[in-house]
């Protein structure tokens, strides 16, 4: 994972789907309909037709909340609109989770769509592994193991060699990497 590029991984109703955010300056994200066409397709009920924005200035990424019904959620932090509902752009950092949708009170549940991003270059062949009911689970990655006791869903755990992302039910795992329930 040394290589760097800007990327989204979305997790909606258990569908894994990653952008290279790299392949365009402007992505608009929302619910499409007939006379709206958004670059990130999001399926739930939950989300705008015009959600927001992920955009590159100078080199930079930012996310702009179009401040929707539902909202959105930054680092399980709810993105308020500025003042007089203007739109204030969040500068972001690798790692940064999304949830798109929820409500003033950010939980990951089935009407949600969980979003990570990372500037880490990623596998695109990701693995789906069941961990239904697992109160523990390990990463195992070479000679390196991570255990994780009563993971939370929507961790995100890496090693040098890949990823895993735990959402519950079903762990997503991308790289060289294995788990181990």
């Amino acid at each position: 994972m040394s290589r760097k590029e800007n990327r989204l991984i979305i997790i909606e109703k258990g569908q894994l789907t990653s952008y290279v955010l790299d392949d365009k300056n402007r992505w608009e994200i929302g619910r499409a309909s007939k006379d709206n066409h958004p670059d990130i397709k999001l399926h739930a009920a939950t989300i705008s037709r015009k959600h927001g924005c992920f955009q590159n200035e100078d080199g930079i990424w930012f996310y702009t909340d179009y401040n929707g019904k539902n909202g959105t959620a930054l680092n399980y932090h709810h993105i308020n609109p500025g003042l007089n509902g203007s739109r204030r752009p969040k500068m972001l950092k690798d790692g940064d989770v999304f949830l798109f949708g929820g409500s003033e009170v950010p939980i990951v549940d089935h009407q949600t769509v969980w979003a990570l991003y990372t500037i880490n270059r990623i596998d695109d062949s990701w693995r789906i592994v069941d961990t239904k009911g697992c109160q523990k689970i390990t990463y195992k990655s070479g000679s390196e193991e991570i255990e994780l006791c009563e993971p939370v869903i929507g961790k995100v755990t890496r090693t040098e060699e890949g990823m895993g992302i735990y959402m519950g039910d079903l762990t997503y795992v991308a790289g060289d990497i294995e788990v181990v329930v």
